[in-house]
């Protein structure tokens, strides 16, 4: 199967800067770009299709990189109408980046939707391309991470505002990854935007903001009518990785096919700025980062206890006083 691994880069400095990053430079996801595609390269899959609204800012950026080596500039034709104070208010524009790719693609080549602060760690396998050809659609359902950390219930009434009904199976589908064929596009753009136009009515009754909120909706009523949606998850085509974090052992990652690093996007623009990549040198950048945040979770988790102790000690006395 042909792929057409793209990624969005929109800038816009007075714009409320994403949660997932501290970083003020507008041109940092455009350094992120740079290092997704040297490794989408260093794995032998084609270069990366970067769709931005300031492509002649971008391409400023990408001066210094061989010309062979730069990723694919396109301008953004934008639509999407949110407010511009809103959470994730950048990621919103992916709506317009599958559109217009959706018009770009020949019918036997598949989109590949990627976040820019993702590393390629070695292709996808033909028979899981194949899989998502097959049926039009393969998404990354992250409810396991999602579900527990905001409750269920919380998520799936978000998911059922902006559908606008009543979800047989709902799921919460991460917005870094999407594999689709043409064909699926035409079916879930339409539908991703009149989910948008709800969820802008909604905002204020929702908890989660950005592109996941509709483009979630989306898949999950194209599910209800009969549509299959691969699981790119499961077979290991990428994880979400969050330094610290235990959900799921560092060493199943490093099997994964992608891995996304949303609080690693300084050390991804480090990576960008090397001349070659290197699987070893990223990993043990990515474990040193790891073991980092569980030293200071620990110490937090210590101060924590520390500081209630004193509180609990004098709860229990004046409980015994009252016997």
């Amino acid at each position: 199967m042909e792929i057409f691994p793209c990624t969005l880069v929109f800038i816009d400095i007075d714009a409320k800067a994403s949660p997932n990053s501290t970083s003020k430079d507008p041109l940092s996801y455009a350094r992120q770009a740079l290092c997704l595609n040297k490794t989408l390269l260093y794995v032998g899959m084609p270069p990366l299709n970067v769709f931005t609204n300031a492509p002649d800012v971008v391409l400023s950026c990408f001066a210094t990189v061989p010309e062979g080596r730069r990723p694919m500039v396109h301008r953004l034709i934008t639509n999407v109408n949110v407010p511009r104070e809103i959470e994730f208010y950048a990621a919103h524009f992916k709506l317009d980046l599958l559109e217009q790719v959706a018009g770009m693609l020949a019918p036997d080549t598949l989109l590949l939707l990627l976040d820019s602060d993702i590393v390629a760690i070695r292709p996808l396998a033909d028979e899981l391309l194949q899989r998502c050809a097959d049926v039009g659609v393969g998404a990354f359902d992250i409810s396991d991470q999602v579900f527990p950390a905001y409750g269920s219930a919380l998520v799936i009434k978000d998911l059922e505002i902006v559908a606008g009904r009543h979800l047989l199976n709902p799921r919460w589908y991460g917005g870094e990854f999407l594999i689709s064929t043409p064909a699926f596009l035409t079916r879930l753009v339409p539908r991703a935007r009149e989910h948008c136009e709800r969820y802008v009515s909604e905002v204020a009754r929702l908890q989660h903001h950005g592109d996941e909120s509709f483009v979630s909706a989306a898949l999950n009523t194209l599910a209800d009518e009969g549509q299959q949606i691969v699981e790119l998850g499961a077979y290991q085509a990428i994880g979400r990785h969050w330094t610290g974090n235990t959900h799921r052992d560092l060493r199943w990652f490093k099997h994964c096919c992608f891995v996304h690093l949303p609080d690693g996007k300084k050390l991804i623009e480090r990576e960008s700025r090397r001349s070659d990549f290197n699987t070893s040198r990223f990993w043990r950048a990515v474990t040193s980062a790891h073991l980092r945040n569980r030293v200071r979770f620990a110490a937090k988790l210590c101060f924590e206890v520390t500081s209630i102790a004193p509180k609990l000690a004098g709860y229990l006395a004046r409980a015994r006083g009252l016997e």
